[in-house]
């Protein structure tokens, strides 16, 4: 056995991973972005984010068997290299507009996360198995992830001086991006070689589509496997659903809201937007890398159960507060928390139940599984939110909450039979 401080090194390109791939510069303003410079309504919003989980929903199993199958590491790099081409589009999508040239540039990014999501976090796992480290899974986990939150902190607040600097020239916060994962790219070539190992050297398309059955036979076979991912991807969809809202939110609870006098309103409302995601994210890191430290504490399958009441009342109360940039701010908070208060233990949940082998396709397929339920309420989300952004943050929270109480009493009636 051995200690995360025997490999100091290792866990530092773990954090550093996280930390570069979270410098979008873009992402606290995307959705303005699209509004003010692309002209386009939150209906065709909801349209562009269905496209990308529909690229995410076909790649996503794919892209885990390639993973275990041909090599974690050559994943990864494929990743950054559809981020990066898709972020040189959504720059000239910017000089020149339209909505097919953001389909083009949100499908390649769809591409990117397919590659990207539940590699990493096996990659972590796999050396935790091979070094033999003592400390929880949710640990190490919590603390790199940490990290990532910390660079969002960062991002956050030097993309206000960005936008402020470039005059609302948003397009170029994806020049920008383009630094740090390129970065990001070249770390990861110096991973440990055996966390590309491989179980095939060339590609052959009846393996390749064996495993793709098998990873999904896998899962939703084993039924404590199946119950986890299920419930990860529902939560995450759920979520996932409301955050993005918070730009046009801001904007339309801020008007006439002046804190910095030698700023315009629109000035104000940047800052206001970039501030409550640096203060998010810092929160969110500190909720993150302690989230270990419920285990023992606490049940954590009625911990995991509860996250789904605790926001869903936070949905309900920010729909009746859509006017207060205080409750907004207060709002959001708390759901990045509960949000980095669970993960950890969801993640730790589905590695231990999982097979090693298998657990980069499990992850996967929890992100397909998101992506799936985004793609069908994406557009219709948008629509709600073009007609009323109360009413979708009231509808949503009454749902979480109805998820819950299902939950909650399915459990209490299995109990009894037992």
């Amino acid at each position: 056995m051995s200690s995360i401080n025997q490999h100091k090194g290792q866990m530092l390109k773990f954090g550093m991973y996280g930390f570069l791939k979270n410098l979008r510069f873009f992402e606290p303003f995307l959705i303005l972005f699209f509004l003010e410079v692309g002209g386009l309504n939150l209906f065709q919003i909801g349209i562009l984010i269905s496209i990308r989980e529909i690229i995410i929903y076909i790649v996503e199993i794919p892209s885990g068997v390639i993973a275990d199958m041909y090599g974690k590491k050559t994943q990864l790099v494929m990743c950054f290299v559809f981020y990066i081409a898709s972020f040189v589009i959504f720059f000239f999508g910017g000089i020149a507009p339209t909505f097919w040239i953001f389909v083009i540039a949100m499908g390649l990014f769809g591409f990117g996360e397919a590659f990207r999501s539940g590699t990493h976090k096996a990659m972590i796992m796999q050396f935790l198995d091979v070094e033999e480290i003592e400390e929880p899974k949710s640990e190490v986990y919590g603390k790199t992830r940490s990290m990532s939150l910390i660079g969002s902190t960062i991002m956050s607040l030097i993309s206000v001086v960005l936008i402020l600097w470039l005059q609302g020239e948003y397009h170029y916060l994806f020049l920008v991006a383009i630094i740090p994962y390129s970065i990001d790219l070249l770390m990861i070539l110096t991973y440990p070689k055996y966390m590309n190992k491989r179980k095939e050297n060339e590609f052959k398309l009846k393996n390749f589509l064996k495993e793709n059955w098998l990873s999904l036979k896998y899962v939703f076979q084993k039924k404590k496997v199946r119950g986890f991912v299920v419930d990860a991807s529902a939560f995450q969809a759920g979520f996932k659903s409301v955050k993005d809202y918070i730009q046009p939110l801001v904007v339309s609870a801020s008007v006439g809201f002046i804190l910095f006098s030698q700023l315009d309103t629109e000035e104000n409302e940047k800052v206001y937007i970039g501030v409550i995601y640096a203060i998010i994210y810092i929160i969110s890191a500190i909720a993150t890398r302690n989230a270990y430290k419920l285990e023992g504490k606490v049940d954590k399958v009625k911990t995991i159960n509860l996250a789904w009441l605790l926001m869903g009342g936070v949905s309900l109360l920010l729909g009746f507060f859509t006017n207060s940039i205080v409750v907004i701010f207060v709002a959001f908070i708390l759901m990045y928390i509960i949000l980095n208060l669970r993960r950890p233990i969801m993640v730790q949940e589905i590695g231990d139940v999982t097979e090693e082998g298998r657990r980069a396709s499990a992850l996967s397929i929890q992100a397909q599984l998101t992506s799936l339920l985004l793609v069908i309420f994406a557009p219709l989300i948008g629509l709600l939110a073009d007609y009323s952004l109360q009413l979708l943050f009231m509808i949503v929270g009454a749902v979480m909450i109805a998820i819950y109480s299902i939950t909650a009493l399915t459990r209490r009636n299995m109990n009894q039979k037992a």
